[in-house]
């Protein structure tokens, strides 16, 4: 375990050196944090692991990062000049910690929801595909997952078919559900909504150009 520790701890090394070179944080602070990463390390490595400590872990680094993120503003041209390791480092840290919980918590469907609520706060579409396929790959039989991946879809992705696509898929494997229904019926008439639209704005063109 003290080995698997020390090599996450290493990682985090070059972030820390450039937060101190740009004065985002000091010295001691720098130590500060490397305490308690290595305190929430230790803790989700040990036999007696639970959730609460993945999700308190989560919490830490995404309050650091925010702190860093206030503190490159208020320090403006002295601070962060473009992108370095620093940068997307405090990001990445946290997926990676909600990517070991969910590994470990496969059942727990509220970490899920998590998980994916913070890759879509951070637009990390890529990332968020992926996400959904593993957690509909181990939960076929919640309709509210499959809502919430189509509801991504059309929000983060604006594709109105693949949205389609997956609540017809979540009907084959929940067949009586009322939520997934309900999802499919609100969509196509979304579909007909906008496909409306669409018409009554061409229309409108046409009528225009004509008069002209």
């Amino acid at each position: 375990m003290a080995e698997k520790v020390r090599y996450y701890l290493e990682q985090t090394l070059p972030e820390l050196e450039d937060l101190q070179k740009k004065n985002v944080f000091t010295k001691l602070e720098i130590a500060s944090i490397t305490r308690r990463r290595t305190d929430f390390e230790h803790r989700i490595h040990g036999r007696g692991a639970n959730l609460l400590d993945f999700l308190k872990y989560a919490e830490f680094e995404m309050n650091l990062d925010l702190l860093r993120k206030k503190r490159i503003q208020r320090l403006g041209g002295n601070g962060e000049k473009g992108a370095s390791v620093s940068t997307w480092s405090g990001q990445q840290r946290i997926f990676f910690i909600f990517e070991r919980a969910t590994r470990k918590f496969k059942g727990d469907i509220s970490l899920w929801m998590q998980y994916i609520s913070y890759a879509r706060q951070q637009k990390a579409r890529h990332l968020l595909n992926k996400i959904l396929k593993n957690v509909l790959r181990l939960h076929p039989t919640k309709p509210e997952l499959w809502v919430l991946a189509a509801e991504c879809e059309l929000r983060e992705n604006a594709n109105r078919k693949a949205a389609r696509n997956l609540i017809l898929r979540g009907l084959k494997f929940n067949a009586n559900s009322k939520e997934l229904t309900d999802a499919y019926e609100k969509l196509e008439e979304d579909v007909r909504r906008a496909v409306d639209e669409l018409e009554t704005k061409k229309k409108q063109e046409t009528e225009i150009d004509e008069t002209d």
